[in-house]
């Protein structure tokens, strides 16, 4: 049971990475992308402090924490920021 626990759990590992755009980033608003699959958790700069979003690539929608999905990214970040 335990190597299959094991197994399980280095392929939950592998399959989640985290990626810092960095300086020369192109979405200067996008500080970091954490991918888990089939749902991106994105840390965004806010004028004061940073929020979380999520997409989907599947369905291409960008999601509040509230949960109100939409397909623009900008809508998403500027009602998550207030």
């Amino acid at each position: 049971m335990s190597v299959i626990a094991s197994t399980i759990g280095g392929v939950v590992l592998a399959a989640t990475f985290t990626l810092y755009p960095g300086k020369k980033a192109t979405d200067a608003r996008v500080e970091a992308i954490t991918d888990r699959g089939p749902i991106k958790k994105l840390i965004v700069r806010c004028p004061v402090g940073t929020a979380i979003i999520t997409y989907s690539p599947v369905e291409r929608l960008y999601c509040t924490p509230q949960l109100r999905c939409m397909a623009d990214m900008e809508t998403v970040i500027a009602r998550t920021c207030r």
